[in-house]
């Protein structure tokens, strides 16, 4: 009788391994994609890691396609948010980013710490953060190992003090609003100052596209017509708006404005749409009181974040809201922002929180954030509205009264604080 010996060295393990690899690296490319669609997302990212044969198989034929739809790192048409994100990411790293949006996995920082409270807006591109404090807007660099510059590489100011209201960029050219109903802008390093409205007006928003310019105050809004002529640049009145509005976006061809009143408790119809060329203005079926932000996804769909506590999405073929996403603490909506494919975050009025939803998905959030305060004593902190938020694939910039919130979701700090199963039951 013999007896049979198995050598369980580590070596010997060693070269089993390396000899069932080999074995695998044999097989037709079709083969293994075949195979691989029968494991499990964990087995193929430890599959990567493997050989780079293997990773190149599984990137380019199971998880391309798995990444086309994904929820912030989406990549189908090349959404808006993939502009914004500062380097490209793999196919597998695109699943674990979007897994962790989704668990609530982040690795928090505070930016910008101020001792007096301020709206600040921001404004993210893929090398630059744009914020708004006081009289002056702030430019700091995007880096690689970190969310953002702490010190300012440029600073956009003049003598006047007023404080700014709202600013938007597109190309190279900013466009901001003071409080006081001047505005500037800002293009190859030189300021060009206006006064477009009585200094006893509150001014709201501001938005342009191409030569045509949109400011609306608590009392009226207006569109210009940019004129240039010996070197002066100056805007010139086009036409009078009948409402006041807190929130203006042109669409992408200038033809059409689309205005979210502050105030429409009578008709509760706050959403208007402007005929740029004529003037008119159209009135939406859109059933809210008032409006605080709006996003334009395309020709046809608007979405608006009200006062009465509900995120709408509102398409000009039917006329009316497809789709109503109510708050889960009964908090109005301050702000929002689109990734360009299928996922909104919305900013709230209380507790600096913000939610994520996905509009494939009716009636539910996905998940939501709360940023952490610096000092957990001070109750004011904690119950901060959200101001402004911006985002690419891996980082979430939250704006509250007195600092700049920043979720990195690209680093799984362990701990995932995950919200998306709450259910709050009203009477």
């Amino acid at each position: 009788m013999k007896l049979m010996w198995k050598d369980h060295s580590p070596k010997n393990i060693f070269s089993n391994k390396m000899r069932h690899i080999i074995c695998l690296l044999d097989i037709n490319p079709d083969c293994l994609v075949k195979i691989f669609s029968f494991c499990s997302e964990k087995d193929l990212q430890n599959l990567c890691k493997v050989h780079w044969m293997l990773r190149q198989v599984i990137e380019n034929n199971i998880f391309s396609i798995k990444t086309l739809d994904l929820l912030m790192c989406g990549r189908r048409n090349n959404p808006i948010i993939m502009q914004r994100t500062q380097y490209a990411l793999s196919f597998g790293k695109r699943m674990e980013i979007s897994k962790n949006w989704l668990n609530g996995c982040y690795r928090e920082q505070q930016y910008f710490h101020r001792t007096k409270m301020f709206p600040t807006k921001l404004f993210l591109d893929k090398e630059w953060l744009y914020l708004s404090y006081a009289c002056y807007i702030s430019q700091h660099k995007r880096l690689k190992n970190e969310a953002v510059q702490r010190k300012y590489f440029h600073e956009i100011s003049s003598k006047n003090n007023n404080d700014i209201s709202d600013f938007t960029k597109k190309h190279e050219s900013i466009f901001a609003g003071r409080v006081s109903g001047g505005c500037f802008i800002y293009e190859d390093e030189c300021m060009t100052e206006q006064q477009l409205h009585c200094p006893k007006e509150y001014l709201w928003c501001v938005d342009f596209e191409r030569n045509l310019y949109v400011t609306s105050t608590d009392h009226c809004s207006k569109i210009w017509r940019r004129s240039e002529e010996m070197g002066l640049l100056h805007l010139d009145l086009v036409s009078n708006l009948n409402g006041s509005y807190k929130a203006l976006q042109f669409s992408n061809d200038g033809f059409r404005l689309y205005g979210g009143l502050y105030d429409s408790i009578i008709d509760r119809r706050a959403l208007h749409e402007i005929d740029v060329e004529s003037g008119a203005e159209s009135i939406l079926n859109s059933n809210t009181i008032s409006i605080y932000d709006l996003k334009i996804k395309d020709e046809n769909v608007l979405f608006t974040a009200n006062f009465d506590t509900t995120f709408r999405m509102y398409d000009r073929r039917s006329n009316k809201d497809e789709h109503i996403w109510e708050d889960p603490f009964d908090s109005s909506f301050y702000c929002l922002e689109y990734d360009g494919l299928y996922a909104v975050l919305c900013g709230t009025k209380h507790h600096s929180r913000v939610n994520l939803y996905d509009i494939r998905v009716p009636s539910k959030h996905m998940q939501l954030y709360f940023p952490q305060s610096r000092d957990k004593r001070r109750r004011e902190f904690r119950s901060s509205p959200v101001y402004s938020i911006a985002c690419d694939s891996r980082y979430l910039f939250v704006a509250t009264d007195r600092s700049v919130h920043v979720m990195d979701f690209k680093v799984n700090c362990g701990t995932c604080r995950d919200y998306s199963n709450i259910n709050v039951f009203r009477q």
